[in-house]
């Protein structure tokens, strides 16, 4: 599919939309790809709504391709900026990639600049909630398919530990991804703000088969990140009585 009919189909998807909502969209348009397009690529379409609407992310396929239509209403985009969590990085990434089809352009970088903004006392008050879901729970999976022996769940464990510690080091250096996978986590290997050895460590996780040494190099690299998260001033609360843990219904 050549790029001026994917921007043809992204802005007709974007009107459809605010014609069935009977709204106007804050903005709408295409995700612009990172490298020169092929036939196979997604088309990936980003809606800002307003604020009386509700849409739900849609997917389906389009002369072949799939097509994934990621929205937010302005709202909730809004608190997003002011109070990140661990969605940030990436919707932050879409908007950095957006091409405007229909609505008002010049939020896109208005919004952006407003993210930048954050002071960064404020920034990790708003993550530290949140960062006991990265990296930890699925060190915790692989520690324990290595008391069991199983190899393969260890290894399929070292994408999904590397993903969610970019994750997380995109929300401590307060960045956004400019690039997918494989090439966001290379990225990552120049933030300011990172666990020691980090580059050398991922990449010795990605080339590791034995079960043994992938367990040896997930927990260096976790301690390594506890030590930047107390670098950082995010202390992760860390319990030892059922008694003292928060809880909340709210």
């Amino acid at each position: 599919m050549e790029y001026p009919t994917r921007q043809s189909i992204a802005r007709e998807l974007c009107e459809r939309l605010a014609r069935l909502a009977g709204a106007t969209l804050v903005v709408g348009g295409m995700l612009t790809p990172e490298t020169p397009l092929t036939d196979f690529d997604p088309l990936e379409l980003l809606v800002v709504a307003d604020s009386t609407v509700r849409y739900t992310q849609q997917s389906f396929m389009l002369q072949g391709i799939p097509v994934t239509i990621h929205t937010i209403a302005l709202p909730a985009l809004e608190i997003l900026l002011r109070e990140p969590d661990l969605r940030w990085p990436q919707w932050l990434s879409w908007l950095a990639s957006l091409q405007p089809l229909v609505g008002n352009a010049d939020r896109v970088q208005d919004w952006l600049a407003q993210a930048r903004t954050v002071p960064e006392p404020a920034f990790y008050r708003s993550i530290l909630p949140y960062l006991p879901q990265l990296v930890f729970p699925r060190y915790s999976e692989l520690r324990a398919a290595t008391v069991r022996r199983e190899e393969q769940v260890g290894m399929l464990l070292v994408p999904t530990i590397l993903t969610e510690m970019h994750t997380a080091l995109c929300l401590i250096n307060r960045c956004w991804p400019t690039h997918r996978q494989p090439v966001g986590l290379g990225e990552s290997f120049a933030f300011s703000l990172q666990p020691r050895d980090w580059p050398s460590l991922a990449m010795a996780l990605i080339a590791a088969r034995e079960l043994e040494e992938i367990g040896r190099l997930a927990g260096t690299l976790v301690g390594n990140y506890w030590q930047l998260l107390i670098r950082c001033g995010l202390n992760i609360e860390h319990h030892q009585t059922a008694a003292s843990a928060p809880l909340s219904l709210r």
